[in-house]
């Protein structure tokens, strides 16, 4: 872990890290199994991009991904696995509650929203697709998301291009000890500039990213957070209980008072999303965030390798 460390800080010369007094919790052997993990989440969104087909619907391509997980033997989830085509992929207004809305929702006291959830919008050429999946295996969870297209897109690849901007923004910002709430706003400033959409803001809790743990198996009871695993829901809500009682950082990554405060060290996965016309493009990658420094847990995601086969760079 510390080799590591020193190894990204030697990538930054001159810049100034700041500390956070909270300990990392993680050892290295603990980072390698998510990371691990986290390669063979994306290795199922690379497969399932490979049986992509015109013609296709949410519905079919969430089934390939729950039967590559049950084939590799997932049998939990941090949460269930969605798929948005087309317009589909920049969310919308009404899409998300606030957690605490959820937990209304998942008490059956009121209608669930059921937008997140696949459909039988089918898939065209030129269509942008999203794939979001979270599987937990040995009790390590990973959360990744992975953005391509069906054909051609002007718009998807300027996003996309885009997208390697925001990644290496996000980390500086994190590493030069601004606040979740500062850096959230200053993203937006950033997307306005370029005419981008925020989509990250529809997601619960106008989430740009969350912390992401150990989890225990499932228990036998509804959980708290629908389209979440029941021990996922239930630690995250108890990791935002804890925050509230120290006054340190909210476990979900938004842009309320909650979060002026640098993350919690530990790990995060961070999804920025962004759109414009019509076509919604993101990642979600785990963000290791230590006491003085912060890095991805892996160097070359698979769009961190199709930027760079691209040629995007990843500064203004």
């Amino acid at each position: 872990m510390r080799r590591r460390a020193h190894r990204s800080r030697s990538r930054g010369a001159n810049r100034h890290v700041h500390r956070n007094s909270a300990a990392f919790p993680y050892s290295a052997l603990d980072l390698d199994r998510f990371r691990q993990l986290q390669r063979f989440a994306f290795e199922i969104a690379l497969r399932v991009e490979s049986q992509l087909q015109p013609g296709m619907s949410e519905f079919e391509v969430c089934t390939l991904i729950r039967a590559a997980q049950a084939r590799a033997e997932v049998a939990q989830v941090f949460h269930e696995p969605y798929a948005w085509f087309g317009a589909r992929t920049t969310l919308g207004q009404d899409w998300a509650p606030d957690v605490v809305t959820a937990a209304v929702v998942a008490a059956g006291r009121m209608a669930p929203s059921a937008t997140f959830d696949p459909t039988d919008h089918a898939l065209h050429d030129g269509m942008p697709v999203i794939l979001d999946l979270a599987p937990v295996m040995r009790g390590i969870a990973a959360d990744v998301s992975y953005s391509c297209v069906i054909g051609s897109n002007p718009t998807f690849h300027e996003l996309d291009g885009g997208l390697a901007l925001v990644r290496n923004f996000l980390l500086e910002g994190i590493r030069a000890g601004e606040t979740l709430l500062d850096l959230y706003r200053q993203l937006d400033v950033l997307l306005a500039q370029r005419d981008w959409l925020n989509c990250h803001q529809h997601y619960p809790d106008r989430a740009i990213g969350h912390l992401v743990f150990e989890v225990g198996r499932d228990p036998d009871r509804r959980s708290p957070i629908p389209g979440m695993g029941t021990a996922a829901a239930e630690a995250l809500l108890a990791a935002g209980f804890d925050a509230i009682e120290a006054g340190t950082c909210d476990p979900i990554w938004n842009d309320s008072p909650s979060c002026d405060h640098r993350p919690t060290p530990g790990l995060w996965a961070i999804e920025p999303h962004i759109g414009k016309g019509g076509v919604g493009v993101k990642f979600e990658e785990i963000l290791v965030v230590t006491e003085d420094d912060a890095y991805w847990l892996d160097d070359v995601p698979p769009h961190v390798k199709r930027w760079a086969a691209a040629g995007y760079p990843a500064t203004q």
